[in-house]
């Protein structure tokens, strides 16, 4: 059952479906210009993700459901997600629901859902990863801000 606010489904409680967009469209456009997260993305046109993301999210949160692409472990099983990865993701999340003016009750609903996820998408090594389809590739970027090892 969906997450209720105040006796609505969370859909309600955001402003439906035209929230889910505007979240998703600043959303990616800090993920699409990030210099590290943004690198699995540059294949993948922005409006596609950002549709995807928001059919996905209505059906979460208890509104139309017309999501018909992959769950988050089979879209993510190619690609190496750490923790540092995925609190980052988080983090311009978050960002993103406050720049849309949530509330604090709706963006910490919206969070708890999305990082629900997340003991399916982490990785501890890249061996982890599985190409979804014979051409696919792993992708797996170092953060850029992070020194190497020498």
């Amino acid at each position: 059952m969906a997450i209720q606010i105040n006796g609505k489904s969370l859909y309600e409680a955001v402003g439906g479906k035209p929230t889910l967009e505007k979240v998703h469209k600043i959303f990616y456009d800090k993920i699409y210009k990030h210099p590290w997260i943004g690198q699995y993305f540059k294949d993948v046109p922005q409006k596609i993700i950002e549709t995807q993301q928001t059919d996905f999210m209505s059906d979460l949160m208890g509104g139309p459901s017309k999501y018909c692409g992959k769950l988050p472990v089979a879209a993510h099983k190619h690609m190496f997600i750490e923790e540092e990865l995925f609190q980052l993701r988080s983090q311009l999340l978050r960002e993103s629901l406050q720049e849309a003016q949530l509330s604090t009750e709706c963006i910490e609903a919206w969070l708890k859902l999305d990082g629900a996820f997340k003991k399916g998408i982490l990785k501890n090594s890249i061996s982890e990863c599985e190409k979804r389809f014979a051409t696919d590739e792993i992708l797996a970027f170092q953060n850029p801000n992070k020194k190497q090892a020498a």
